[in-house]
């Protein structure tokens, strides 16, 4: 039986299913904002000239309904029927309410037939000095009621918006919310009146057009940053894909050679070692300081191969934060350095004796790496005929603790201290001694890591001072 293994989904892929998802949700809010803009623009269309005509409008139907003359054509159909209709609303309702609606459709036909509204509207364009020809009109009527007490209406017709009948006079396609102008209702509070429910609308020939010509720069600007940031994706996109090729082709040549590098290695050692046992034995005193030499090159090349293989598989993600005893470690570490310098320097490490209880949170490795590699720099690139380095851990507050590496090396010049810590830069007093330049870097990437802080305090015959502040846990 095969057993099935799921696909392991590449981090580009993820990467790139993240920016579509993020690139659709974008295009969505921003066709949702273009829509809101559309709708603020078409609100806000004919702003002015709507006030105008809509003052112009109220002023000319003033003790009149829907347009002038409009109250007696309502009042020469319904007042008449008033005696009749309340004797059937009280003996006959099924026929009452078919007497209302005969009537409410006898008033629309009659308004219809009266209407002159266009003679009207130019009046009132004209004054509100606009382009008749430019705009359309909706004069539109959609309720009629009657009371025969002043508190109890009846209605003859309730005509939901844009329903063909009740247009009095105008077109149709103009009676859209954005349109409206006036909308009024006209009633009494007295016996034999009624209500009634009318509005006017007004829109410009061409509106969608002219308010799509309106936002018309919002929308090229909205559109071109969109391209821009797609093309510039795909763009930076394709070039990290590149580069990550390349580097993965250059990360594995490079392993390959260095490998390739220690197998010869070994064995040159190996061979220097059982030729410098056959000198010795053969007392030959030339030969045996030629193998010294071969010995000497061979470590240093095995160091700089090490060190190579050590960049190329530095790895931050792969740090094990845990609980450690700050001084227990350091103390280890020292010793251990101590052992390696004993003939050639002194490292002391100073303390008060409760910061011995105290506990930090890293990873053991590499913290190990850090103080090791400051350690070795104030050593190894001293010239003093009595080399120190001072290790002091002070407390500073009750959340934090600072590592001080002091050393009386030749410092640092001022130009040099922000570079140093980039891979392979070393200061210029330094380039005639042996060294990749790395130390530092990995000193700078193991604090990053841990989101520790670095000082670096340096001056030119004095020494270097390295400190490290580090939060305390409990």
């Amino acid at each position: 039986m095969v057993k099935y293994t799921p696909k392991k989904i590449s981090k580009i892929k993820i990467i790139q299913a993240v920016a579509i998802t993020s690139f659709v949700v974008l295009i969505f809010l921003q066709l949702r904002l273009i829509s809101s803009v559309y709708k603020i623009e078409q609100l806000d269309f004919l702003k002015n000239e709507k006030a105008g005509i809509k003052l112009e409008y109220e002023q000319s139907i003033i003790n009149d309904k829907v347009y002038r003359g409009g109250q007696k054509i309502i009042d020469s159909i319904l007042v008449p029927q008033y005696p009749r209709l309340q004797k059937l609303a009280k003996e006959d309702q099924k026929l009452f309410k078919q007497k209302l609606n005969q009537l409410g459709d006898q008033v629309l036909v009659a308004l219809k037939k009266g209407a002159n509204f266009n003679v009207e509207f130019d009046h009132i364009v004209r004054k509100q000095k606009l382009d008749q020809a430019e705009y359309n009109y909706a004069l539109y009527m959609d309720r009629l009621s009657l009371t025969f007490d002043g508190n109890t209406y009846y209605s003859l017709f309730d005509i939901s918006t844009a329903d063909s009948k009740g247009l009095i006079d105008g077109h149709l396609e103009v009676v859209r919310p954005q349109n409206i102008v006036s909308a009024i209702t006209v009633t009494l509070p007295s016996a034999y009146s009624n209500l009634v429910g009318f509005k006017l609308y007004v829109s410009k020939h061409n509106q969608v057009k002219n308010i799509l010509l309106a936002i018309a720069p919002f929308l090229l600007l909205s559109c071109s940053s969109i391209i821009v940031i797609v093309f510039l994706f795909f763009i930076t996109m394709r070039n990290w894909i590149r580069q990550k090729k390349l580097n993965e082709i250059s990360a594995d040549f490079f392993n390959h050679v260095t490998h390739e590098f220690k197998t010869p290695l070994t064995t040159i050692q190996v061979s220097a070692k059982n030729l410098k046992a056959d000198l010795q034995d053969k007392k030959w005193t030339g030969g045996f300081r030629s193998v010294e030499v071969i010995n000497r090159q061979v470590q240093r090349l095995d160091k700089l191969v090490n060190q190579a293989l050590e960049v190329s598989s530095f790895d931050p993600q792969a740090a094990q934060f845990d609980r450690h005893f700050l001084i227990t470690d350091l103390y280890d570490i020292i010793l251990d350095s101590q052992i390696k310098w004993k003939k050639e320097a002194t490292i002391t490490l100073f303390f008060d004796d409760h910061i011995a209880e105290l506990c930090a949170y890293y990873d053991h490795f590499m913290f190990t790496t850090l103080i090791t590699n400051l350690i070795e720099n104030g050593l190894k690139y001293n010239v003093s005929n009595e080399k120190n380095v001072r290790v002091q851990v002070v407390q500073l507050s009750t959340k934090l603790l600072e590592i001080e590496i002091r050393d009386n090396g030749y410092g640092i010049e001022k130009r040099d201290q922000k570079r140093i810590f980039n891979k392979f830069q070393r200061g210029d007093q330094l380039r005639s001694m042996t060294g990749l330049g790395l130390g530092l870097y990995f000193v700078q990437k193991i604090v990053e890591v841990h989101k520790w802080k670095l000082d670096l305090d340096s001056t030119i015959d004095v020494g270097t001072i390295f400190r490290i502040t580090i939060p305390i846990i409990k």
